[in-house]
């Protein structure tokens, strides 16, 4: 099976480099770079590694739909530009498609603490899933839930929902490494309960437009 990874990017011009040389180690079949409509070099930089990079829409739903519409590869990978995955990532991805046409990896952030390590935890669950921890998933399991909701406040965590209702995703015993740059930024126990508050409405169907107010409400620089 060929591996297509997807990485949605805005502004990444510190992180692009350092991010695809580590994900060129992995050999996977290919590498689309979506952007967002960045203003500094994150493009310039990232044409130094792969060829396939396209503009799109802001917003990482919309990013991460057209490159699965421009993918070659027989399964997603949709990775964020912070995310950093276990050296034996490409197996891990291929066994857990075997078992359950989709997946994902365990969570760990970098620097960590103790907060972030017990935040962590709870991404060995099916229920705290988010974009962070590198979704994986055959092609016709994307096509059959219709992609990403690019009208979602928080389209990782509706995501996921819907694919539970089809399959029982793969869990990872392997983690990937995410910044926790987010963390440190907002403060990583007020974080979490922003976190768990919006997966909270989503699973109590919240309307959208709620939603959007207390994320627009809760942080300054919405992606």
């Amino acid at each position: 099976m060929s591996i297509s990874v997807i990485v949605p990017t805005y502004n990444e011009e510190k992180n692009i480099e350092v991010f695809l040389q580590q994900l060129l180690q992995h050999k996977f079949n290919e590498i689309i770079i979506v952007d967002g409509g960045s203003s500094d070099q994150t493009r310039q930089l990232a044409k130094k590694h792969t060829d396939k990079i396209y503009i799109s829409s802001k917003g990482r739903a919309a990013q991460m739909n057209f490159g699965a519409s421009r993918a070659q590869g027989t399964v997603f990978l949709f990775l964020h530009a912070d995310t950093f995955l276990p050296s034996d990532a490409k197996q891990e991805i291929l066994n857990g498609i075997t078992i359950s046409k989709c997946g994902k990896f365990r969570d760990s952030f970098e620097p960590s603490n103790t907060c972030l390590r017990f935040y962590a935890f709870f991404t060995r669950f099916q229920y705290f899933s988010y974009g962070d921890q590198a979704f994986f998933m055959h092609r016709q399991c994307f096509d059959s839930i219709n992609g990403f909701d690019e009208n979602h406040p928080f389209e990782d965590i509706d995501f996921y929902k819907r694919l539970r209702k089809i399959h029982k995703p793969y869990i990872s015993l392997k983690s990937v490494r995410t910044s926790s740059r987010r963390f440190i930024k907002v403060g990583v126990i007020k974080q979490a309960m922003i976190d768990f508050l919006f997966i909270l409405m989503i699973e109590f169907s919240i309307p959208h437009k709620h939603i959007k107010k207390v994320k627009k409400y809760l942080y300054s620089d919405i992606r």
